[in-house]
């Protein structure tokens, strides 16, 4: 800690030519959340499978069945209650942040695990876990935020930037 604005500034000058620039953790978040990207502690847990996270384009069982685990994904795949979804929200003046109730038809069906302000995009934007059985695109949700039930539907692509192409954006 005694060496912290030393560091900063060795930092701040190796970057000038990259043009650096100092951000928030919450301007971090809203990009992460833009690009559709999971975060760790909220999206990804260890109690969290692969499967139930979304994570389908880091195994193939049709191409290659005998890894190590393609037993238990399968078997998760056949039996998946929870499923992660990527939300556009109709929210005015209050974001969800994580832990917001998720409902559909008035059940309750999830919960929310991180959400921000895609100022790029325009958008409020939401992770969730909901009932598997749900988890369709056409399906219209509610979140609870601040004691409003806020409309969210399921978006397919990232917000912002759906084929990668800006990494460093």
């Amino acid at each position: 800690m005694s060496q912290l604005d030393e560091l900063y500034k060795l930092l701040w000058d190796a970057g000038l030519e990259e043009k650096i620039i100092d951000f928030g953790s919450h301007a971090m978040n809203s990009m992460r959340i833009e690009k559709g990207y999971r975060g760790w502690g909220t999206e990804l847990t260890p109690e969290i499978s692969v499967v139930e996270a979304g994570l389908d384009r880091f195994f193939n069982l049709e191409h290659k069945s005998n890894f190590i685990g393609a037993r238990a994904i399968k078997d998760l795949k056949d039996n998946i209650k929870l499923k992660l979804v990527y939300l556009e929200l109709d929210a005015k003046d209050a974001d969800a942040l994580g832990n917001e109730p998720v409902f559909y038809k008035n059940k309750r069906v999830g919960l929310t695990t991180s959400g921000a302000y895609g100022f790029r995009v325009k958008k409020s934007l939401a992770f969730a876990y909901v009932d598997s059985s749900i988890d369709k695109l056409n399906n219209e949700f509610q979140i609870n935020i601040q004691g409003n039930k806020i409309n969210a539907k399921i978006i397919e692509e990232p917000a912002f930037d759906p084929k990668n192409e800006r990494l460093k954006s």
